[in-house]
């Protein structure tokens, strides 16, 4: 199994940071988002300012929402592997 980072990110008015139901909806948004796409979250979800190349306009914020959740390592054999050890 591999353990693999995902994020969201969000511009937002720079108040929003420290709005409890925001960041309570941005943090149900990742969770949904990733139990959808079949991920099982395996680190807590954080909230924090995101730093870019390019700063937001003023009075804005860029928050980005991260976790980690955990892959299973599929390996599949090739048609051909499976003939020959077959055939």
């Amino acid at each position: 199994m591999t353990r693999t980072g995902y994020y969201l990110e969000s511009l937002v008015p720079s108040w929003l940071m420290h709005d409890g139901g925001y960041r309570a909806a941005l943090t149900q948004h990742l969770r949904d988002r990733l139990q959808l796409q079949g991920y099982e979250i395996v680190a807590p979800i954080r909230i924090r300012p995101a730093q870019g190349d390019v700063p937001p306009p003023v009075g804005m914020l860029m928050l980005r929402a991260e976790t980690e959740v955990e892959e299973f390592d599929v390996e599949i054999d090739d048609e051909s592997d499976t003939e020959e050890r077959h055939g």
